[in-house]
């Protein structure tokens, strides 16, 4: 689990992203413009892409707590990968990992810890994820002029991506956090010997062998 160091600086970074998305959105409101609009989709999915780097290290330190974290998993969710060149070196690369496969990676590796971990991907709010992403990618590259533009109902699809993005990741960290609480509850009892924790370790290993 991250310091407390760590923690204030993720909660630094949250909050400065989500405010910008908060004063990119006051502006629109005093001045309703195309560049306004493009201003409030690139503060909201730089929101987006900061949450899920953040719930990506939670993930990935967590797992390593519990002794859980693969080489493979290690890798993908620190988005990196390796060659090994002629001469038999080996150099690491930096592998960009789509924003909504990054989420379904997070959910998977999640599910290690905490196997009743579900996540709906059949809401509408996973789908203006989906959406909002496109978005930014459009305004981004444009290629007519037109797709410059951005329209109420895709600026509303970019909130609720936002906001389900938010939720979900909320919910993701407070049951992988009271996993750890309760495995460390656990190793402390087994420690000292609490014959009830005792009793139910050894009858959980039967079942595991």
């Amino acid at each position: 689990m991250p310091n407390a160091n760590e923690r204030n600086r993720a909660m630094h970074l949250f909050r400065t992203l989500i405010g910008d998305v908060i004063a990119a959105r006051e502006r629109l409101d005093v001045n309703d413009t195309q560049t306004g609009r493009r201003d409030v989709v690139r503060a909201s999915l730089a929101a987006i892409e900061g949450e899920v780097w953040l719930a990506r290290e939670h993930i990935r330190e967590t797992l390593r707590d519990f002794d859980d974290l693969s080489p493979l998993a290690d890798l993908a969710l620190g988005e990196k990968t390796y060659v090994v060149t002629e001469n038999g070196k080996i150099l690491e690369q930096t592998k960009s990992v789509p924003l909504p496969t990054a989420i379904r990676l997070i959910v998977a590796q999640a599910q290690i810890i905490c196997p009743e971990l579900s996540v709906d991907f059949n809401t509408i709010g996973w789908s203006n994820l989906r959406e909002a992403v496109s978005i930014r990618n459009r305004i981004t590259h444009p290629r007519p002029e037109s797709d410059l533009n951005v329209s109420d109902e895709e600026l509303h699809a970019v909130s609720s991506g936002l906001f389900w993005l938010l939720a979900t990741i909320e919910y993701i960290m407070a049951s992988t956090n009271l996993a750890l609480v309760e495995a460390r509850t656990i190793l402390d009892q087994l420690l000292v010997g609490d014959a009830d924790v005792l009793t139910q370790y050894y009858a959980a290993l039967s079942r595991d062998s």
